[in-house]
């Protein structure tokens, strides 16, 4: 799909500006499609805060962790749903932008603590479409000093029957050239038993738990698997991977079976040449997170927008 000071209390709906403190979830918008319902919180960060099956008995199994209805801290956000990353993903080094000739802070104080994931998921969306079956967010943020050039973003949220889209794109309205990169954040169920499979080109790991950057090893794969004992990737401690697109496909696809075998989750994406893997140890949750830069790498790995011009990245999760 194509489209051409901090506040101290939560934001209300098409306010440009600063990050607010707090987000609180309102009434979600409500999708559904046969057996597939989901939810999504636009003033939460354009959050999908639902994905779940319903059987013919009522029974409800959740795929996403679902977002509460408490109030939250923008910048401590709780770790469920799926929320967009924009303009860049992760976190830049030193909360610092190099670009041609300057240096720019991107951590908005004192909203923020740090620059993680960028403004979209602290910022309130205005819902500019909406049907049975899918909604289109959009924001619009204005050039400020943490980021210098103003930019519209749109997502669009789209359920059928087997399964969701995620539609990302961000718009440069700004005269100057504007460094991009976008992100889609799944906080995926990962109980003991269940089962990840994907394949990639190569996978760099984070040299440790506490580590948000890619180690500088370098290690080419094929079809890796990985089984949940409760949260966490290895028996070495490290709770991320980053992995390049695989050369063969030029495409992801990561599939999570649960265990008994009644349902699975396979992400795809087209757009992203990254995804990054996340399980923190303990924590019984995966995000499988398409991005279309490197972790840690973006002064090097962003797409250059020009004024008008839109970068876009897709996500598609099928449901069984």
């Amino acid at each position: 799909m194509t489209f051409a000071g901090a506040d101290d209390t939560q934001a209300t709906a098409g306010s440009p500006g600063p990050t607010p403190r707090t987000l609180t979830p309102g009434k979600p918008i409500r999708l559904s499609a046969g057996s597939l319902v989901a939810e999504v919180q636009s003033s939460c960060g354009g959050r999908l805060s639902r994905l779940a099956h319903r059987d013919a008995r009522g029974d409800v199994f959740d795929y996403l962790v679902p977002l509460g209805s408490d109030p939250f801290a923008s910048d401590e956000w709780p770790k469920a749903g799926a929320f967009p990353m924009l303009p860049y993903t992760n976190m830049l080094r030193d909360d610092t932008l190099h670009w041609r000739d300057r240096t720019i802070i991107v951590r908005e104080t004192p909203a923020a603590s740090s620059s993680l994931h960028g403004w979209g998921l602290r910022r309130v969306w205005d819902v500019v479409d909406e049907s049975p079956h899918c909604c289109v967010l959009q924001l619009d943020s204005p050039a400020q000093p943490e980021w210098p050039w103003h930019y519209q973003a749109y997502l669009s949220v789209t359920l059928d029957e087997q399964g969701v889209d995620m539609q990302l794109s961000i718009t440069n309205l700004s005269t100057p050239d504007m460094p991009a990169g976008l992100g889609l954040h799944p906080y995926f169920h990962w109980p003991a038993g269940a089962r990840l499979t994907f394949a990639s080109g190569a996978i760099w790991r984070s040299p440790s738990e506490d580590s948000r950057w890619p180690s500088e090893q370098r290690v080419p794969v094929a079809e890796i698997e990985v089984v949940s004992v409760g949260g966490g990737l290895d028996t070495e401690g490290r709770s991320t991977w980053f992995a390049e697109v695989p050369v063969e496909s030029e495409r992801f696809d990561a599939r999570i079976d649960y265990a008994g075998g009644l349902h699975s989750a396979t992400v795809r994406s087209s757009d992203a040449t990254w995804l990054v893997i996340h399980s923190p140890a303990g924590r019984p949750y995966l995000c499988l997170e398409p991005s279309t830069h490197r972790v840690g790498e973006f002064d090097d790995d962003h797409a250059v927008v020009s004024h008008g011009q839109t970068l876009e990245l897709s996500m598609r999760i099928d449901l069984t």
